[in-house]
């Protein structure tokens, strides 16, 4: 593939995260993309009831485990699911672009809270991927 077609499939990547569209397909003489995204509808907003704030439990900082680049996400053999362990720098997903699969690991020591995006979906460079709490050596051992 030539340099000026790997800018038209990043053009149309980031086309179709700029619209309203969850779904691209093209297809030319030479390749076929077809590209899929989450798309995230935002809750319906109602007025608080006024009650009384309750404080929820302090939780543990977050860590967000971002893309690197602009590619498509395709989890680890043995995908993470909400819970799972990870340990620093321990591989999390592989983001595919120009025919490479990158590795994406860990910044830190963590429990899984929130898988964010499907395999095969388009992401974008720092979006995020999974969040995790972080935990101590000694907790983040399986």
């Amino acid at each position: 593939m030539v340099h000026t077609e790997v800018e038209r499939i990043e053009r149309l990547l980031e086309l179709l995260h700029q619209s309203d569209a969850s779904e691209l397909e093209v297809e030319t003489n030479g390749w076929r993309l077809r590209a899929r995204r989450q798309v995230v509808l935002a809750a319906p907003t109602s007025p608080e009831p006024e009650t009384e704030q309750v404080q929820p439990p302090s939780e543990p900082p977050s860590v967000w485990i971002r893309s690197p680049l602009v590619g498509f996400f395709q989890p680890r053999p043995k995908p993470l699911q909400v819970g799972d362990s990870v340990k620093k720098e321990e591989v999390v997903c592989l983001i595919q672009a120009m025919g490479l699969m990158n590795e994406v690991r860990s910044p830190a020591n963590g429990r899984v809270v929130e898988v964010l995006v499907e395999e095969g979906v388009a992401v974008e460079y720092g979006q995020p991927l999974y969040r995790i709490v972080e935990e101590s050596d000694d907790e983040a051992s399986p």
